[in-house]
Order: structure tokens, then C-alpha cells, then sequence
């Protein structure tokens, strides 16, 4: 509400939040409304392809008979030329087929743009409260923790009350990120490769053994299980493990150091200084290994093959958006995140700003609960009119607005009103907050207008000593 509450329609029907030193519009959605108050701007203009095209269909009017007319894309106009006296009669009986006369229609149409004008929204209607309201009233009837399964037993993501905060405050750290990767290939062979290449996978689940020899010289063998990486369709090798051994930044290996014996089996030779550390430097090579990625994405847990209505799709469990549109099988025109903040980052702000639509309507959904879509229209655009994704927070706020009694009356207040008087800042009271404060009547509503009178000159008066009379 705090965030909202200066949102409010103007007469040219924008939306825009009151801030210092004017109004700052949010970019809304108007092209359907646009389109509706000039309904014959939606025609397309007229090509020199539609001409050459009438141009033929008109040579061939004879020979086209009345059904094949009808299934060409021609206006009335059109078919009145290549009907001739015919096409009111076919106009009559489309009539008696519909069962409604011409003036009954007319009626229908006057009466729904009738309605249609009194839903629309007056100028200076509070939008931003009425907005809040709808979104937050819904928000009592949900349960304070859900856990939800998203569409296998063995995948859970956070709903309910936890999700609409993390949502609205704009967390960097959600407690169930989920990717949904969209597959090319519909097979479930391609969906095993494709997830072979996301999950990240560490040395110790596809390693045999892992051993400390002594013998000759003291060094570590890693025996890899060829057939679990096969049946996994994991591809991984003595060659694949090397190079993750020798990128890996803590343990500062050399190529010479880790050489390959098979295709399944390599031995790492540490060159140690000092000999006395070399057990201590063996061991704690070898407790390091098992955590070492192989493959895979660092930051995704698990991956799950997850079929709906016939299309294999899976749904990852983690971050990195953009590694995971970069696998190759994945379709990176349909793979989404539920994380706002990392959607922003890998795809910018207006999918972040639909990706808090999808997220609230989907979470209000699974609780049985409808939201007009243009209160959260409202929420996003305010969240992401500066470029960036906004919490609403003291943190997000502070960077929406700028009004120093708006601020205090939020959250901190002598901190807000210490760190002003001393800066010797000014504020305009303009917003709602402000006006309440100061006992003002606020720019909503009836406020919105400014009454004045047109007030006549005065007459100039002139200072001039009497005349005398004698």
C-alpha cells in the first residue's frame, strides 16, 4: 500500500505517481484501449498486393460460385462488385440463418459500448490502493507456508505467503529457485543427453575409487565407473576429468601433474616441497576430489525429466538462466525462471516485469484465487519503472520516491527526519502521505482539480495631488 498509494489516473489516461517536482507516468499497457476508442484505425492499409489481388478475383467472378467466394478474405465491398444483385439476397438469408435483424444488432452493439464506457476508469481514481487492496486482501486467505509439488512427487517450490513476499520485496536469494527448460526434441533419449549436460555432476558419484599409493611414488589413482556414466548418458571420461581437475581454482594442480593412464583411469602426482607435508598434502587432495564437478552446471542441484501432455520438458532445480539457455537441445524462446532478479539480469527488465505477473498469478492460482491481470500490471510497472527491479522495501522505496515525510512515515522516522534537517533538505508535499501529514487535501479523487476564477483587472489608481479651485 505504501508503495501504491499515489498512484492515480489523469485526464489523458496515463498513470502516474507524484513525485518531486511533477508526476512520474508509468509505462501501462493502452493499446487495447487505444484501439477500442478508434476501432476504425485497426483496418490495415490498403497494399498494392491486395489491388493486383482484387484485380484477379474480379476477372474470375464468373467463374467462382458463392462458397468459394466466401472462403476469400474480401470485404463487403468487394463482394458487392463481384456479386452483383445477388449479394442482397445472399445478405437475406444469412439474416433469417442468424435469427437477428440488422436494428437488433445495432441495439446489442450500443448497448455494450454503453457498458463498456461506464467501467472505464475516471480520472482520478486512487488505482494505486484500489490495486493493493485487490492484491493484498486475497493474500489473508493463504496459508503462511506451502510447499507444492510442480508436476513430479520429488520437485517442491515455495507458495503461498513466503512466495508473495520474496515476489514483492525483490529477493536476491529465493528459497526454491526452479528453471523450466523447454526441449527441442520431444523424445525421452534427448531429454536424458540434455540433462546429462545441466545436473551438475561431482567426481565422487561417477569415481570407482579414489586411493592414495605410496608405492614408487606417492600419488592418488582415480578409477572411474565407465557403465554408471554410460547408463546415465553422461559421456564423462579420463580426459574430462582431467581438465576439471587442472581448472579448478583451490586445487592449483599443473598438466604435468595429472596425467591420464586409460580411458578410465588417471593419477595425480602432487609436487610438494617439502616432504614431511607431502601425507598431509595426499590426504587433503583426496577429500577434495569427490566434491570436484565433472560436468554439468555448479549452481543446478538436480534436474528432473518432468512429461506433460506428451512433451518432455525438465525442471531445474537452481540458478544460472543463461548457462541453462546455452545447453544445446535446450529452446531458449521458452525456458523461464521463477527467479525475478536473475530473469532481469539474463533477459532485462521487461521479461522481469512479466515474470512478476506470471509468478503472482501463478501462486494466487494454486490457492484458487483470480486477480485482475492490470493490478498486477500496476505492481510490476512500479517495481520496474526505473530500470531496475524494486522491492517494496525502505531499500526500494527510498529509490522510487524522494519525499522525506513520505520516507519517515514508513519506516526509520527520526532517521529520515535527522538525516533531512541536517542536509537542509525540501520537500514538496505532493504525494498522499505528505498531504495527510500536513493536513492538506491530496491530489486524488476530487483533488485532482483545481477550481479557478477568472479575476477582471483592476482599475489603475492614480496618485496626484487635488486640484486647486479658486
Amino acid at each position: 500500500m505504501k508503495g501504491l498509494e499515489d498512484l492515480s489516473v489523469h485526464y489523458d489516461q496515463t498513470c502516474a505517481m507524484l513525485v518531486e517536482g511533477g508526476s512520474f507516468s508509468l509505462s501501462m499497457e493502452t493499446a487495447a484501449w487505444i484501439q477500442a476508442q478508434n476501432g476504425n484505425r485497426a483496418e490495415g492499409c490498403l497494399l498494392s498486393s491486395a489491388i493486383s489481388r482484387l484485380r484477379v478475383l474480379l476477372e474470375m467472378r464468373d467463374a467462382l460460385s458463392p462458397s468459394e467466394i466466401s472462403m476469400l478474405w474480401i470485404t463487403d465491398s468487394q463482394m458487392k462488385i463481384m456479386l452483383g444483385p445477388k449479394f442482397h439476397k445472399i445478405e437475406n438469408v444469412a439474416a433469417n440463418i442468424a435469427g437477428i435483424t440488422s436494428k437488433q444488432l445495432k441495439v446489442f452493439l450500443e448497448t455494450c459500448i454503453y457498458r463498456y464506457h461506464l467501467k472505464k476508469v475516471e480520472a482520478g481514481a486512487a488505482i494505486g490502493a484500489i490495486g493493493a487492496q485487490s492484491i493484498g486482501e486475497p493474500g489473508t486467505q493463504m496459508t503462511l507456508k506451502t510447499f507444492h509439488f510442480a508436476g513430479v512427487a520429488s520437485m517442491n517450490v515455495t507458495l503461498g505467503v513466503p512466495r508473495i513476499k520474496e515476489i514483492i520485496n525483490a529477493s536476491k536469494n529465493i528459497s526454491t529457485p526452479i528453471i523450466t527448460a523447454i526441449l527441442n526434441s520431444d523424445t525421452l533419449f534427448s531429454a536424458r543427453m540434455v540433462k546429462g549436460c545441466i545436473e551438475r555432476t561431482v567426481l565422487g558419484e561417477v569415481a570407482e575409487s579414489i586411493k592414495i599409493v605410496l608405492k614408487r611414488q606417492a600419488s592418488i589413482v582415480i578409477k572411474l565407473d565407465v557403465k554408471k556414466s554410460e547408463d546415465l548418458r553422461l559421456g564423462i571420461s579420463a580426459e574430462i576429468v582431467q581438465s576439471a581437475i587442472l581448472n579448478h581454482p583451490k586445487l592449483k594442480l599443473k598438466p604435468d601433474e595429472v596425467r591420464v593412464l586409460s580411458l578410465r583411469k588417471l593419477r595425480i602426482i602432487p609436487n610438494v616441497g617439502n616432504r614431511s607435508k607431502l601425507r598431509f598434502g595426499l590426504h587433503t587432495l583426496k577429500s577434495m576430489l569427490p566434491k570436484l564437478v565433472v560436468k554439468g552446471i555448479p549452481t543446478v542441484e538436480r534436474a528432473v525429466i518432468n512429461n506433460d501432455k506428451g512433451r518432455h520438458h525438465l525442471l531445474v532445480e537452481g540458478t544460472n538462466l543463461l548457462a541453462v539457455m546455452g545447453i544445446p537441445g535446450v529452446c531458449s524462446k521458452e525456458t523461464k525462471s521463477n527467479h525475478v532478479i536473475e530473469v532481469h539480469q539474463t533477459l532485462g527488465i521487461e521479461a522481469s516485469r512479466r515474470s512478476i505477473i506470471n509468478e503472482i498469478q501463478y501462486t494466487m492460482g494454486t490457492h484458487g484465487m483470480s486477480i485482475d491481470s492490470r493490478h498486477m500490471m500496476l505492481l510490476s510497472d512500479l517495481m520496474t519503472c526505473r530500470g531496475e527491479v524494486l522491492g517494496i522495501t525502505r531499500f526500494g522505496i527510498s529509490k522510487m520516491k524522494d519525499s522525506v515525510l513520505m520516507l519517515a512515515s514508513f519506516e526509520k522516522t527520526a532517521e529520515h527526519l535527522f538525516n533531512a534537517s541536517f542536509s537542509g533538505r525540501e520537500d514538496q508535499i505532493e504525494g498522499v502521505s505528505e498531504c495527510i501529514i500536513m493536513g492538506i487535501p491530496m491530489q486524488l479523487g476530487t483533488g485532482i482539480l483545481k477550481v479557478r476564477q477568472r479575476v477582471d483587472p483592476l482599475p489603475e489608481l492614480k496618485y496626484e495631488p487635488d486640484p486647486i479651485l479658486s
